[in-house]
């Protein structure tokens, strides 16, 4: 499926400010630096993450979200 691009940017934009109040910073590589990549942190760690499917996993896991299939 090719999902538009401000698709994505609206997908990450929600997504980092769920983090956010989740208590972690998500970012994002430059889409000028060629493949995008997506990293959280918390207290000066950070997790690489693949994808935008990637970081709602993660998201679901430090939320604590019981209902997610493993």
């Amino acid at each position: 499926m090719n999902v538009p691009p401000e698709h994505d940017q609206k997908r990450f934009a929600t997504l980092a400010a769920q983090f956010a109040i989740a208590g972690h910073a998500l970012v994002r590589s430059s889409p000028a630096e060629g493949a995008t990549a997506f990293y959280a942190m918390r207290w000066g760690c950070i997790k690489p993450l693949a994808n935008l499917d990637a970081c709602e996993r993660f998201l679901n896991f430090i939320e604590g979200d019981r209902n997610v299939a493993d």
